[in-house]
């Protein structure tokens, strides 16, 4: 009888722990679940951009903001780089790059379009979008120099344009303008093409008709003769195959250069060194028998997705939000396409909006590989201004060249 006593005293002391064990074990369940979970902090989008060389630092940061309001998940974190660094780190992103460069730029990345068929090939990004918003190249010229040397306007044509350097050049005695020619930048990706296309295209030519080369045409040639005549006259400002975009635009300001050509993007630097009153801007002046029609470079901003993001969804969301906001981009920087070249608000961007309407964009290059046909064409105008071949010659060269290129395509 003790036996069976002791037997079922145990069983209910069992039953008693293993209770007790649940209850502990329900109330830890239960006192976990009340407790706060560690907040996951919002993914983090890397915008890599050179965009404050040409709008102010508060622009991007508006919508960064405001698209921050409307996707409190995600944050976007700008990274501003120099152009010319950011366009040197992405076509050498697949070789040995130095400690110096930097982790690999950002989800997304601010691309010239010229940039974007390389890298889709590269492989550097995965998708590009269409351009937001172009600058066209515009000639800028210094008016108080074109005023000491008697000149009321600027040249519209190429012989004029001629006139004006020859004077200026020649003007001896005290000035205060040592303006004596035209500044190039032709140590970057887009010297030859804001310095040396612009003269082509104004003669109403393009250098690609139905995807093959047309560097061998008439107006082409004439527009190399054009500018080997101002290199060995001595109209181009000195060490311009050494120079950059930065420098050319130094020489502008500082009164050395009384000429230059850049985007409209420009506008906004020049200004705030020499003001509103000692510079103007105008069309590329055009050969004296004009075919007419005037074909005209920009600039542009795109933006691609990087391969090597992890947040892509995330990415293409702040994406899509730029792409809707072409028209408040267009208007604060006066940027085509959009409303934002007001005639009556500022007379600069009238001016451009004037220009951009007589004329159209040219098509060359979209979808070629800019890099190799670049560099051919700065080779053999190297050659050209070193008086080591003629303008017919240097055309047939970078013909040649540029079949080649295209036919590895």
């Amino acid at each position: 009888m003790e036996i069976e006593k002791t037997k079922r005293y145990s069983d209910k002391l069992l039953i008693a722990l293993a209770l007790a064990f649940l209850a502990a074990a329900l109330f830890r369940l239960l006192s976990n679940g009340t407790q706060s979970q560690p907040e996951i902090p919002p993914p983090t989008i890397i915008f890599t951009h050179w965009w404050e060389d040409s709008a102010e630092e508060e622009i991007l940061q508006k919508l960064i903001n405001e698209f921050e309001n409307l996707n409190d998940e995600i944050k976007i974190v700008p990274d501003t780089r120099p152009y010319e660094d950011l366009r040197r780190y992405l076509f050498n992103a697949n070789k040995d790059l130095s400690e110096e460069d930097g982790p690999f730029p950002g989800d997304i990345i601010a691309l010239d379009p010229l940039w974007a068929p390389e890298l889709l090939k590269k492989e550097i990004i995965e998708d590009a979008h269409a351009p937001l918003i172009s600058f066209i190249n515009v000639l800028y010229y210094n008016i108080d120099a074109l005023r000491e040397a008697s000149f009321s306007r600027p040249p519209k044509t190429r012989s004029e344009f001629l006139s004006q350097l020859k004077v200026l050049a020649g003007r001896e005695g005290n000035r205060r303008y040592l303006a004596r020619g035209l500044a190039l930048g032709l140590n970057s990706s887009r010297g030859i093409y804001d310095d040396v296309f612009p003269w082509i295209w104004s003669a109403g030519t393009q250098l690609i008709q139905e995807g093959k080369p047309a560097v061998t045409s008439r107006p082409v040639i004439e527009s190399l003769s054009f500018l080997a005549s101002l290199n060995s006259e001595g109209y181009i400002v000195q060490d311009a195959f050494s120079a950059d975009s930065k420098k050319k635009r130094d020489d502008f300001i500082s009164g050395r250069a009384a000429f230059m050509i850049a985007p409209s993007s420009d506008i906004r630097l020049v200004r705030e060194h020499m003001g509103d009153e000692s510079f103007g801007v105008t069309s590329i002046p055009t050969p004296d028998i004009s075919a007419g029609k005037i074909f005209f470079g920009a600039a542009a901003w795109t933006v691609g997705i990087s391969t090597a993001s992890i947040h892509k969804e995330e990415a293409k969301r702040f994406v899509d939000f730029l792409v809707e906001k072409t028209s408040f981009l267009s208007a604060e920087l006066r940027a085509i396409p959009g409303n934002g070249l007001p005639p009556t608000q500022d007379d600069f961007y009238s001016k451009v909006w004037d220009i951009a309407i007589a004329g159209e964009s040219a098509p060359d290059f979209s979808g070629l590989p800019w890099t190799e046909l670049e560099e051919a064409f700065r080779e053999e105008l190297a050659g050209l201004f070193a008086e080591k071949s003629t303008p017919a010659g240097t055309a047939a060269a970078i013909q040649r060249k540029w079949e080649a290129i295209l036919e590895q395509r």
